[in-house]
């Protein structure tokens, strides 16, 4: 009885093992394909609307799980964490499929690539294309279901005019600081910045702290539009140093504008720090600090002439 039951398992084995790797018809192609776009699709809409969560439950939850971006691993938990932390910098992107390709070695499993374009709208108003961006996505039939078990993506990235900012005079619209401006800055300290017109086009800017009276910092900059970065450049030094602060603006909207590190004029969103100033009124803007993506300080900027 024993010796039969073993035939019977290694029987029901075979046939299994046989019945995945036998050809698949053109008509189980065709099926499969349409199965599959409907994920893909949803996984491209869901880099669109900048969600997050779309994209996850297309994920396999396994410890086989694993994404590679530009040279970048990421195991599962990784991939959510690093997703998270990009889409929340997105407005929305913008996709365009050039082509795509499938590869369906059996019924359970699809190879699927596509060659596309990307606009990556940001919320700090800088867009950034990716152009060629190949995307490569390995799925398998889990319990009825398409699952995403490991994905690959690399490209070529650019800067490129944000739709946000385009039309935007940014020498008039800095003419909106022109003037004396305090805020408090901590306990019994006050900041202070006077911005003042500097020839045609450029400005001057005057900022200390003091605290009780007495002057802990000060800084001055020299502010002036670089036509073929289409930014303003800033150069800045202190009283703490001889080392001059290079850093690069530019207007959003007509009352919001960013400043990053020059050096990061090309990629502002990997900047470790950027500062985000926005009018709430003529005589009022909140100066937004920015570490690691995350808002650390906001000053209330007061006119007081």
């Amino acid at each position: 009885m024993k010796t039969k039951l073993i035939i019977l398992v290694m029987l029901i084995g075979c046939f299994s093992c046989g019945t995945n790797n036998k050809p698949v018809s053109d008509a189980q192609k065709e099926k499969i394909k349409g199965e599959v776009k409907e994920v893909v699709n949803t996984f491209n809409k869901g880099c669109e609307e900048a969600n997050p969560e779309t994209l996850f439950q297309l994920y396999l939850n396994s410890p086989d799980f694993i994404y590679m971006s530009n040279g970048k691993i990421f195991n599962y938990q990784q991939s959510i964490d690093t997703t998270k932390l990009l889409f929340s910098s997105l407005l929305n992107q913008k996709g365009t499929i050039v082509s795509e390709k499938y590869v369906i070695p059996d019924n359970a499993t699809v190879l699927f690539t596509e060659n596309t374009k990307w606009l990556m709208n940001f919320k700090d108003g800088h867009s950034v294309m990716q152009d060629p961006w190949v995307m490569q996505l390995l799925l398998k039939k889990i319990d009825g279901k398409w699952r995403i078990i490991s994905g690959v993506e690399s490209g070529v990235e650019k800067n490129v005019a944000s739709e946000s900012s385009k039309g935007l005079n940014h020498v008039e619209l800095e003419k909106q600081f022109i003037g004396t401006w305090k805020a408090e800055a901590g306990k019994d300290t006050v900041l202070t910045i006077e911005v003042k017109p500097f020839y045609n086009g450029g400005f001057v800017t005057y900022l200390k702290t003091e605290t009780k009276g007495k002057i802990i910092m000060q800084e001055m900059s020299l502010l002036g539009y670089d036509k073929n970065a289409d930014k303003l450049i800033e150069s800045a030094i202190t009283n703490s140093s001889p080392e001059i602060i290079l850093m690069a603006g530019w207007f959003i909207s007509a009352n919001k504008m960013v400043e990053v590190p020059l050096e990061n004029i090309s990629n502002p969103d990997n900047a470790t720090f950027r500062w985000i100033f926005e009018f709430k009124s003529h005589d009022l803007v909140a100066w937004t600090e920015i570490l690691n993506n995350k808002e650390t300080k906001i000053y209330a900027l007061n006119r007081i002439k």
